[in-house]
């Protein structure tokens, strides 16, 4: 159940060293609702003018200017924001990803969410404001130079790079803000869809000289690419449904020919991947015992994951992750806490927890003052009631 609150937070206490971070992941903007010449299925993010209008809202107002000046926010894209695995070249989706092929798929996103890129340029235009971007599974293509560099260039106001405005980081997959707060996109949880940051390109070799670097994509990456993109056309609704492996059980009852052509998918492109030689991948058998582990567990939601890394490291108190689209809002007796941003696109949750289809532009509000942290899974409804707890 979610229940109203204030709209938004006071600041009659507001001290020197108040700042907020805001949030949000998962949002997936792809190459717009038009793309090549028809309507694009392929795009899962509909809501260009919330959007703007959540950008807006934490940069003005209350958010704009403060008792001492303007307030200081951070807009921190957790993973996953753009996603560079469901935007097709000419109805196909190329597993050997090339910097110029992924410069083509950012510009279609860019071209087909121009209220949101303006909006985000309005963001970084505004005193004490800045844009953060870390990396997740469906925009690993930003371990490209030119591509974080063409971003950067988007948002920052005055079109710089580098920019002071806007940072996208591509050396590490957290990052630690004040009050005991580290935020991960949460994808290095799952093996099927850990990136490599210490080799996150490949440099292919033609006729014994380097040829263009591609991608170093997971195998998690792949199943999207080459199964759920595929089979979209038949079932539309196949990406979005979680877990997939409950799906996969009813389905053999309900729709079996369609599961047997889905689970015989699955299992060439799996078997080919991790146990055929490919010049584009590094082996992936050392990581095959715990994708199989992993692909056993049918309920998998990171919980237990984020606990046992709040167990392990002592000064994190907050961990914000995304990647799952399951938003959660955890307080465990000891006081630690994790959320979940969940996500800005539809949901089928077959997950007893979550039953159900879901539309929820969730998001993590979180307020640092004298190095405290209080950080707070919220909801965005628009202007009139701008953000509300929420609650299960």
């Amino acid at each position: 159940m979610i229940q109203s609150s204030s709209s938004a937070v006071s600041f009659s206490h507001q001290g020197k060293s108040d700042q907020f971070v805001i949030v949000i992941s998962d949002c997936h903007l792809s190459a717009g609702r038009f793309f090549e010449g028809r309507q694009n299925i392929h795009e899962d993010f509909h809501f260009d003018d919330e959007m703007s209008d959540f950008f807006d809202h934490f940069s003005t107002g209350i958010y704009g200017e403060g008792p001492n000046g303007p307030v200081e926010v951070e807009l921190f894209i957790n993973g996953d924001f753009l996603d560079f695995l469901n935007v097709p070249t000419e109805g196909e989706f190329e597993d050997a990803i090339t910097e110029s092929l992924s410069l083509n798929k950012l510009e279609a996103m860019i071209a087909g969410h121009p209220k949101v890129m303006a909006a985000l340029r309005r963001f970084a235009s505004r005193p004490n404001k800045k844009i953060t971007y870390l990396i997740g599974n469906h925009d690993a293509d930003l371990f490209f130079p030119q591509i974080r560099e063409r971003i950067t260039r988007e948002w920052d106001p005055e079109g710089l790079y580098p920019s002071n405005k806007v940072n996208l980081i591509a050396d590490r997959d957290r990052v630690q803000r004040g009050g005991g707060v580290e935020i991960h996109h949460g994808n290095q949880f799952e093996a099927i869809h850990v990136l490599d940051f210490n080799q996150p390109l490949i440099q292919l070799m033609s006729r014994g000289s380097p040829s263009e670097s591609v991608l170093n994509i997971p195998w998690g990456s792949l199943y999207v690419l080459k199964i759920l993109n595929r089979l979209k056309w038949e079932r539309e609704f196949i990406d979005k449904v979680r877990p997939i492996k409950v799906f996969m059980i009813f389905g053999f009852i309900l729709d079996p020919i369609f599961i047997l052509r889905f689970a015989a998918l699955s299992i060439f492109y799996f078997l080919k991947t991790f146990l055929l030689y490919d010049p584009r991948r590094p082996s992936s058998l050392k990581r095959l015992p715990k994708v199989l582990s992993q692909e056993f567990d049918f309920l998998l939601d990171l919980e237990r994951q984020a606990r046992k890394h709040l167990d392990q490291e002592s000064e994190v108190r907050t961990l914000i992750l995304g990647h799952t689209h399951k938003p959660m809002n955890k307080i465990y007796p000891d006081g630690k806490q994790y959320i979940n941003t969940g996500t800005w696109t539809k949901m089928i949750n077959l997950d007893w927890r979550n039953i159900g289809r879901q539309f929820c532009l969730t998001f993590a509000h979180v307020r640092i003052r004298d190095g405290e942290a209080q950080c707070e899974l919220r909801e965005w409804v628009g202007e009139q009631t701008p953000h509300r707890r929420f609650q299960f």
